[in-house]
């Protein structure tokens, strides 16, 4: 697994992915977002397991015990489907596209979980 690829606000993005952005944010610039790109749900869940649940609770046992059994794919269509931010599938660049992705996931950074 690996984590979302964080895009610079300087990369030239998709022209439909930039139609969307400025739908949800029409009062954001590209600065004030972050902008992930994910290869498929499972690698959200596993993000979020390490940097968030992991670091919090690192030194209960039980936390080290059940990691292994852990549904990454459960945990990151939670976050996905948050209303933190908004999830916009790669279908025009990506023809093997599903509704697991490949996807941007987008967010305010006032409200970026990943701070």
């Amino acid at each position: 697994m690996k984590t979302g690829t964080l895009l610079d606000p300087t990369t030239k993005i998709p022209g439909f992915l930039s139609e969307q952005i400025q739908k949800h944010f029409p009062d954001k610039q590209l600065n004030d977002l972050t902008i992930r790109y994910y290869e498929s749900v499972e690698d959200v869940g596993y993000e979020y397991f390490q940097e968030k649940v992991l670091p919090t609770c690192n030194h209960d046992p039980a936390v080290k015990y059940l990691e292994p059994f852990i549904s990454y794919i459960k945990l990151g269509e939670a976050l996905t489907l948050s209303r933190e931010g908004i999830v916009i599938y790669d279908t025009q660049e990506n023809n093997k596209c599903t509704e697991i992705g490949p996807f941007w996931f987008v967010t305010a950074k006032s409200t970026d979980r990943s701070k």
